[in-house]
Parts: structure tokens; sequence; C-alpha cells
């Protein structure tokens, strides 16, 4: 394949990833605007989050390193917020990803590119779900990923607190996120989307997308 159809996929993956973290911070706001009212889809989260935890500690039982990591996922992961930023990523990769794949021509079919979108989902959660059960494996690497996260997510807060002067109580829904939410993970989960929807893309690219002939075979067929 041609590197601008690497660019391609790129720029594809590059858009769902930006756009599903900023319907990560939008859910954010409204969970906090809106807490009643929402409080049923919070609890709804919640226990999806301990039912994944669960599923994967029945399914690494007698395994030690299973369980080291699903030991992990339960005490530093915020599984709440990790499914929270799900619908995030369906929204993202129906909404943008379909129709760049369409303008930029990475797809021969509405099919094909509707299949990128679905499987991009699971793809991000089980990408997800790896590295936060087994950074145990590389812990400074992990380490050098919380930082970034915790950086963008910062950087992300002090952006909406800057509207304080034009968005009533923005200010105060930021202080309120910092104190509540764990920001890091929204990050990693727009970077796991990111670069599930660039694997997916490639793969579909590479099981799908017929090799040209050489011309002289062309010529003699």
């Amino acid at each position: 394949m041609s590197l601008i159809a690497w660019l391609r996929r790129l720029v594809v993956s590059l858009g769902i990833g930006l756009t599903s973290y900023l319907i990560m911070l939008a859910i954010m706001v409204l969970s906090i605007v809106y807490d009643r009212e929402l409080e049923p889809v919070i609890t709804l989260a919640f226990d999806s989050g301990r039912g994944i935890v669960t599923g994967l500690d029945k399914v690494s039982a007698g395994s030690h390193w299973g369980q080291v990591a699903v030991n992990h996922l339960r005490e530093r992961v915020n599984m709440t917020h990790v499914v929270l930023s799900i619908p995030a990523i369906v929204i993202a990769s129906v909404i943008v990803g379909i129709p760049l794949n369409r303008v930029l021509g990475g797809t021969r079919s509405a099919l094909q590119r509707i299949a990128i979108a679905l499987t991009s989902v699971p793809a991000t959660v089980v990408l997800a779900i790896a590295l936060f059960s087994f950074n145990v494996l590389a812990p400074d690497s992990y380490a050098a990923l919380l930082r970034f996260a915790d950086w963008v997510w910062r950087e992300s807060l002090d952006a909406l607190s800057g509207f304080g002067d034009t968005i009533p109580a923005a200010r105060k829904l930021t202080n309120a996120a910092r104190q509540g939410f764990s920001g890091h993970h929204f990050v990693i989960m727009a970077l796991c989307s990111m670069i599930a929807s660039f694997l997916v893309n490639a793969i579909f690219a590479l099981a799908f997308n017929p090799r040209r002939q050489p011309i002289a075979r062309r010529r003699l067929a």
C-alpha cells in the first residue's frame, strides 16, 4: 500500500480519536450539570464496569499473571469512566469514521465503511482492557503514558476554564471535574480508539482490497 493510503488512514484515526475525546468531555459536563437525572446512567456504567472485571476474573482464574492484571484493573482503573467513554467512541466512529473514509477514498463500499466503524468499537475496548490490565509488565512506559494523559486532561480543563467569562459556570464545572473525574482514562480511551481504528482500517484494506496485478501479467491475460 502507498504512503498516501497510510496517511489517509491516519487522518481518519486522528479524526475519530479527537472527536471521541470531545464527546467524552461533553459527557463529563452533562454528568455534572445533570447529576441527578443521569444517576441511573452512571449506575449502569458502574455495574457494567464491575461486570467486565468480574468476567475477566473468572476467565483468568488459575493464571498468576491473569490475576495480577485483573487485580490491577480492579484497584487502579475507574471502569465507570471507561464504560462511559464507549458511547463517545461509537458516535465518533459513525459520524466521523464513515464520512472520512468515504471522502478520502479509503474504502470501496458503504458496507465496508460501516463494518470498519462497527469493528473499531469492540477493538478499542479490547485494546484498552489489555492496556489497563497488563501495564504491570511495562510500568515505566505506562507511567509515561499516564503523565501524558494527565497533561492532556489538565490542558483540556484549563481550556474549558478559560471560557469562564463567556460560558456560565465553566470554572465551576472544571473544578468539579478535577475533583471527581479520572480524566486520564478518557484520554487513554481516545488514544485507544485512534490506534484501534487505524489497525482495523488497515486490516480491512489488506483483507478485502484486491492487489493490482502486475502490468506484464495483465498483458498476457
